[in-house]
């Protein structure tokens, strides 16, 4: 018997929204508000009327039409009871997650969502002794303070800010890039269950999505959002640290970052965020201290810094053409005559998903070759 649309509960159907590959948060967002806020109105919507929504194109109001698969909403329902697993929408999840510009429709969860204001903690894979003993110190101390330690539970950082939350009863959430049926890193099995008793591990991503490094950007700006701060324990001059970093402060949070040795690789990218207007951090007790100020005037990042730590063209300068990944070239060749396109209107002229675009954006952006504009269009520098 075919579901009835209309009879879904609110949340079965934002799952379903969900779970459609060429629909992401911003475009769910405008057409939730085109049909007053009901997603049940979305899936029962015409073409007609869905096409008439901005940024939604034939590709997207397509996806919605023949996304219309029950037997997948049943059956994703069937997999997160037996695993133990929730599915939370807007209304559920923490307050500053819903303020940043592309909140997700709902989050899986194993375990629970944070009960207590979140710090992020992000940095390499792989870290030096010096960064694995701060990194313990930092998160274990404010975790100590009341403060829900949230990472990507990847190798190295991340993994230590879990484990040093843990260690002293405290709590912390992660966020993975793939489904939350799969373990990424695999050898972090333990590590997965552990934080599910004693906090959540969460993800935007239906049951089965692979980690990949397109999800990951997608990942991080929801440990950044959620986040009061974030601290980069030590970073590269690129990577997924830095882009954390960017969300940050594009979301109007504090930055923090530690400094290290100035011939040490995996601290050129904390000086390179120091230098553009991130707070430089000692000890957990120069965070408590910043941020006590900040909630006293306000959770502001000044404009000048946060000018400065979005430059990404100081940030990472070399970008060649014949070193792109198909994706970034098919981005590239959309914009390269100078068209300024918002993320909605490029999934329309290329042949990836939202999550593949919106990593590949990312990017882009945080090595130099494209900006985002203030109203949200892209463009080639």
């Amino acid at each position: 018997m075919s579901l009835s649309y209309k009879d879904l509960s609110h949340k079965d159907a934002c799952l379903l929204l969900n779970g459609m590959a060429k629909l992401g948060p911003v475009s769910i967002r405008r057409l939730l508000n085109r049909h007053h806020n009901d997603p049940r109105k979305i899936l029962c919507a015409t073409r007609s009327s869905l096409l008439s929504v901005e940024g939604v194109g034939p590709a997207i109001a397509d996806s919605i039409l023949d996304g219309k698969k029950d037997h997948w909403l049943q059956k994703e329902k069937a997999e997160m009871t037996h695993r133990g697993m929730q599915f939370l929408t807007e209304e559920d999840y923490p307050e500053l997650l819903r303020q940043i510009y592309d909140p997700p429709v709902g989050l899986y969860v194993k375990g629970a969502a944070p009960k207590n204001p979140c710090i992020g903690v992000v940095g390499t894979r792989q870290p030096s002794l010096y960064g694995q003993r701060l990194c313990h110190e930092i998160a274990s101390s404010l975790a100590e303070a009341g403060f829900c330690i949230v990472s990507g539970m990847a190798r190295g950082i991340d993994s230590i800010a879990h484990k040093a939350a843990l260690s002293v009863g405290g709590e912390t959430i992660a966020f993975l890039g793939c489904g939350l049926d799969i373990i990424y890193p695999p050898e972090n099995l333990n590590l997965y269950r552990q934080i599910s008793e004693k906090g959540g591990v969460l993800s935007e991503f239906p049951l089965g999505r692979k980690a990949d490094r397109r999800t990951f950007p997608m990942r991080n700006r929801l440990v950044s959002g959620i986040s009061s701060a974030t601290i980069v324990i030590e970073s590269a001059a690129s990577g997924g640290s830095l882009i954390s970093a960017q969300f940050a402060a594009e979301q109007g949070r504090l930055v923090f970052a530690l400094p290290g040795r100035v011939d040490q690789p995996e601290s050129a990218g904390c000086h390179q965020l120091i230098r553009d207007g991130a707070i430089l951090v000692r000890n957990a007790q120069d965070i408590l201290d910043e941020m006590e100020n900040s909630f006293l005037h306000g959770m502001t990042f000044s404009k000048k810094n946060t000018e400065n730590l979005l430059d990404d063209n100081r940030i990472a300068k070399s970008s060649q053409l014949e070193n792109f990944t198909s994706a970034e070239r098919e981005v590239f060749s959309v914009l390269k005559d100078g068209t300024c396109l918002s993320l909605e209107d490029m999934i329309e002229r290329v042949s990836l998903d939202f999550s593949s675009l919106s990593a590949t954006l990312s990017m882009l952006e945080i090595n130099g070759v494209l900006e985002k504009r203030s109203d949200g269009k892209f463009e080639l520098k």
